[in-house]
């Protein structure tokens, strides 16, 4: 019986002994460096805000926050890197595009993850204007100056596209305006600024920043998010044309599904804290990024809300994953 005893209270000490050594690894996360996964190449959005943050969440963290670029791929060789970590132990995080999240599942077949489930954000970061203009050079000055244009030439108006994303936010209203325009794909940012400046193509979707530095050159025509950009105070957003599913890009931090909460709650505390900082808040402005700071259930919605939306689009226009 004593043995029975002394055996029963080694098995809940072990016990006891086990609890307190999570609890106490839970604890002290971080214990060593943190990779950051940028899914394309360096000098773009989602780098930036990457390589602007990561600094001053080392401090906050205790730990060097260290910036990785893995492209390729539409972003799906390191979504895929970042959502098939083992364990999900908050020591690998990437920066998402939100839209690029939602779309994913909708356009390319045999993903060996589930971008929605895989990928849960960890803080929903900051989002950018989009703004649709064509060249001043054009007739229209106005939205529905060109809608107007366009319904007289059906066939003869065309615009321009560098992504799925961007393709459906324009197929959306022009689907439900009832308009014949031409789609032209580029493969590259740079050509496709040419051809609507030329203009080859009549219209397309810019960055705010863009269009502000293309000054008298570019007539901005609706721009995304809830209220009119101050820069361009007659030009109505798309909520305002009646399309409200038209947004901007938002960005995020992502991690593998199953991290530890006190992995989340220390990098959402760190980064939040980071894009409270005045020098932030700065450079921050001038990118043309708006500071969302979402928790990790506001994010989270903000996701579920993009891939409803898009995926309602891919039904009406007809979308398919290839």
């Amino acid at each position: 019986m004593k043995a029975s005893l002394s055996w029963a209270w080694l098995v809940l000490l072990g016990a006891c002994f086990a609890l307190f050594a999570i609890g106490a690894t839970a604890q002290e996360y971080p214990t060593k460096p943190i990779r950051w996964i940028v899914t394309i190449t360096p000098g773009v959005t989602q780098d930036l805000i990457a390589r602007r943050l990561a600094p001053d969440m080392a401090k906050f963290l205790g730990q060097p926050v260290v910036v990785e670029n893995k492209p390729g791929a539409d972003s799906i060789i390191g979504y895929e890197y970042v959502a098939k970590q083992v364990p999900a132990d908050g020591y690998t995080i990437a920066t998402a595009s939100v839209s690029n999240l939602a779309i994913l599942p909708l356009t390319v077949k045999g993903l060996k993850f589930d971008p929605l489930k895989d990928l849960p954000p960890v803080i929903g970061i900051a989002d950018t204007r989009l703004v649709l203009g064509s060249s001043a050079g054009l007739p229209w000055k106005t939205f529905n100056e060109m809608v107007a244009n366009a319904r007289a030439n059906p066939g003869k108006l065309n615009y321009g596209s560098v992504n799925m994303h961007i393709r459906m936010l324009q197929d959306t209203f022009i689907r439900e305006l009832g308009l014949s325009l031409v789609n032209i794909p580029y493969s590259g940012g740079t050509n496709f600024l040419q051809a609507l400046m030329a203009p080859d193509i009549h219209f397309g979707f810019i960055g705010d920043a863009l269009a502000l530095s293309y000054g008298d050159k570019f007539r901005p025509l609706a721009v995304t998010g809830a209220t009119r950009l101050p820069a361009f105070p007659a030009v109505p957003t798309f909520f305002e044309l009646g399309f409200p599913q038209i947004r901007g890009v938002s960005y995020s931090m992502n991690g593998p599904s199953g991290m530890p909460k006190v992995a989340v709650d220390r990098l959402y505390e760190a980064t939040s804290r980071t894009l409270k900082l005045l020098e932030v808040k700065e450079y921050f402005a001038k990118l043309r990024l708006e500071i969302h700071d979402l928790n990790p259930e506001a994010a989270a919605a903000e996701l579920a809300e993009e891939a409803r939306s898009f995926a309602a689009i891919a039904k009406k226009i007809g979308v398919q994953p290839q």
